[in-house]
């Protein structure tokens, strides 16, 4: 796939400016307010799903007074009986909140190991999430592990970036990494594959600071059972949850 080496965002006017600070500044002071229960709910593992509902409380709050609202489908009812690797498109600073937000119950996300440096955010990275150095082969390993661990012995739903980061090649797909599929097929977890639609243009990731009031489309795709499935079929597993994104990003794009 060629890659763009910027996105196809519009620049933005002095509005959309300020809007995009005041968008960062609720992302700040929504934890600034939640701090507290944070604060409790993170300091033992029995609290953790009390912790995971104040970051959906964080992310409504987020989207409400930045003028998001999140508009979510499911191709079929979610089944909270089911243990999920979720899979979605990384396109915005506002794709963490979306998913907190749109996808029920409780998960861990797997993400860059630098937002446990970020003050109150970062506590989340060193207790119920997972953070992962890139470019450590080792410390990825390990972080696949413990995703695993938590697939299995916890029940615990895991949210992975197969693209491993926002690129430049946005809204289009980056390449995706096999670690989600992999752990899928290892502890017999369904991959349950997300579209997130807008997210790219109403917050964007490159050029000013900027950011636009609007509708957040969310599609939930049908789950995947990797039940039957072996080691070696991971990357087979990967092209298919590519294509299923990739095809509703392209029906989005006309609407």
């Amino acid at each position: 796939m060629a890659r763009k080496k910027a996105p196809l965002i519009p620049h933005p006017n002095w509005l959309q400016r300020v809007h995009g600070w005041w968008f960062f500044l609720w992302l700040g002071l929504g934890f600034f307010i939640l701090y507290p229960w944070f604060l409790i709910t993170l300091s033992h593992k029995k609290l953790y799903k009390a912790a995971h509902f104040g970051r959906k409380m964080w992310g409504w709050l987020l989207m409400t007074m930045s003028g998001l609202w999140l508009k979510v489908k499911h191709e079929v009812s979610f089944d909270s009986t089911k243990t999920y690797v979720i899979v979605a498109n990384h396109t915005s600073y506002v794709d963490i909140p979306a998913i907190t937000c749109g996808i029920p119950g409780y998960a861990s996300f797997v993400a860059k190991s630098e937002l446990a440096k970020i003050p109150l955010f970062g506590r989340f990275f060193k207790t119920i999430d997972i953070g992962v150095d890139r470019k450590n082969a080792r410390d990825g390993a390990n972080a696949f592990k413990e995703a695993n661990r938590r697939l299995t012995e916890d029940k615990t739903n895991v949210v992975i970036f197969p693209e491993g980061t926002i690129g430049t090649w946005v809204p289009e797909l980056g390449k995706f990494k096999d670690g989600a599929f992999k752990a899928a097929i290892a502890t017999g977890a369904y991959i349950l594959p997300v579209t997130l639609a807008d997210n790219w243009i109403k917050v964007t990731e490159y050029g000013p600071v900027a950011a636009r009031p609007g509708k957040l489309r969310m599609f939930v795709h049908r789950p995947i059972d990797t039940a039957h499935l072996k080691p070696e079929e991971a990357g087979e597993l990967k092209q298919k949850v590519f294509h299923i994104i990739e095809s509703k990003l392209n029906e989005y794009a006309g609407k």
